[in-house]
């Protein structure tokens, strides 16, 4: 029974091994610039959003005044991701570019 254990433990070992390293490695080889662009904004606005939220849950333990500047910077971030986002939605649903037809 023991070693079937550490056979078991091995294997799990291995098949952890291959989707932390490989199935990433995989995937990075087969997307395309766009998705991996997609990807990054994903990245950016979710560390961004959680930032925000962080402050937000320290302001209700601790009560200072003012905001300090990485506070401001972060706030900044998410709030240009929104605009950045709105903006790629727009073009995304052929409101943006406007054309307009001559008479």
């Amino acid at each position: 029974m023991g070693q079937a254990h550490g056979w078991a433990e091995s294997w799990g070992r291995a098949l952890y091994a291959l989707a932390i390293g490989v199935l990433p490695a995989l995937l990075l080889f087969r997307t395309t610039r766009e998705e991996m662009y997609n990807v990054l904004w994903a990245l950016v606005f979710g560390f961004a959003t959680l930032n925000i939220l962080g402050l937000g849950a320290r302001r209700f333990e601790q009560e200072k005044g003012g905001l300090n500047f990485g506070e401001v910077l972060a706030i900044l971030v998410v709030l240009l991701s929104i605009v950045l986002l709105a903006w790629e939605l727009l073009y995304m649903f052929d409101i943006l570019p406007i054309r307009l037809t001559p008479h």
